[in-house]
């Protein structure tokens, strides 16, 4: 399919160009785009912790200059040879890049495209799309997946796992933990409470900056680490069947993992390099980032599992979207410009963690 649309041979990106280094506007090139990839013209683009893994160098064969941006809301400006999604030129579309997404045009393979919902055409939802499109639907996806393996248990192992639950302590069907704080906190909330079930969703905050009003909580579901004994709430509650870290767990990780029930799940959505994380695997192992030693509740003795981040499927992408367009879903943002001292102050908001909007560069306006 031919395009009128004109895709530059060179245009500007926000880039690492060395480990640990500041981000700098350059000139890029799009190369050589697949058959199965479309290009967009990038009007906003969403900054996320996974971004750390291309500053720091985390990430295997990979050469710097490497360009961030896991996320972008945009046009099509050249249709995939062999699209199968007919997204015509000029379509307008929320993208999952995974990376290269802050700049002027990226191409991204069409499974991971889909047509951007009405309702955030315009205004703010069109600087909350990006957000709503990688944190919702990772939250999605991630708590499905706990669930699945819930639903997958015959009758016989939900007794077992129900006995020993109240041998531990733990009473009833217990929570859904949302463990974080800011913004990522607030859209995972709201995302797990618009999914069929009948849990309480409660937040562990790591830090107490924001009121449970700032959630939409109420009071009784906020507990703060450092103020509260994490466990005793947790158990007070029946135990945390899943938990949804949206930050690293570092502080008090033993009595996060001491308020788990028997066959829980953990799953990890945000890393964080600048801090050292311990999970105690089992009575003289741990799953280790620091050189401490952890004791205490352990991850094998409660037989949890311990997810990573979801993959995310074009069908998944949609569904969420649809899902957040249809019941409102807000997401708290700050725009910066799409110059160096406007992506560095995205970049620095993104590591700091100190504000509760995410970070999103306006790369055009549309």
């Amino acid at each position: 399919m031919q395009s009128s649309m004109n895709v530059p041979d060179q245009f500007r990106a926000a880039q690492f160009t060395e480990k640990n280094g500041q981000l700098e506007i350059k000139p890029t090139q799009l190369g050589e785009v697949k058959a199965d990839e479309c290009v967009i013209k990038v009007h906003v683009c969403g900054l996320h912790s996974t971004d750390e893994l291309l500053k720091h160098d985390l990430l295997p064969d990979m050469r710097y200059p490497m360009i961030p941006g896991g996320v972008v809301v945009g046009e099509i400006a050249k249709p995939a040879q062999q699209g199968k999604r007919n997204l015509k030129e000029g379509t307008r579309v929320v993208a999952i890049t995974f990376m290269r997404g802050l700049a002027e045009y990226v191409a991204v393979n069409e499974a991971m495209v889909i047509e951007l919902p009405k309702g955030f055409h315009s205004g703010d939802k069109q600087l909350e799309a990006p957000i709503c499109a990688f944190d919702a639907t990772r939250v999605w996806v991630a708590h499905e997946r706990c669930h699945d393996e819930l639903k997958r248990m015959n009758d016989a192992e939900r007794r077992l796992v129900k006995d020993l639950n109240e041998r531990m302590g733990f009473k009833g069907d217990g929570v859904l933990v949302v463990y974080g704080q800011g913004g990522f906190a607030k859209v995972a909330l709201d995302m797990i409470k618009m999914a069929k079930q009948d849990r309480k969703v409660i937040l562990v905050a790591t830090s107490d900056r924001w009121s449970a009003g700032d959630y939409g909580l109420k009071d009784d579901c906020l507990v703060v680490v450092g103020k509260h004994n994490v466990a005793d709430e947790l158990k007070k509650l029946g135990g945390a069947q899943g938990i949804m870290c949206v930050d690293m767990p570092i502080q008090q990780v033993e009595q996060l993992l001491d308020g788990c029930r028997f066959h829980s799940s953990i799953v990890l959505l945000s890393p964080r390099q600048d801090k050292a994380m311990q999970l105690p695997i089992g009575a003289s192992l741990s799953l280790s980032f620091s050189p401490s030693r952890a004791r205490g509740p352990n991850i094998l003795a409660k037989s949890m599992t311990l997810h990573g981040q979801p993959l995310v499927t074009h069908k998944q992408l949609e569904h969420a979207m649809q899902l957040a367009d249809k019941h409102g879903l807000r997401a708290p943002v700050k725009q910066f410009n799409f110059d160096e001292g406007g992506v560095r102050q995205g970049w620095a908001a993104v590591e700091g963690r100190e504000q509760f909007e995410a970070a999103v560069v306006v790369v055009s306006r549309s």
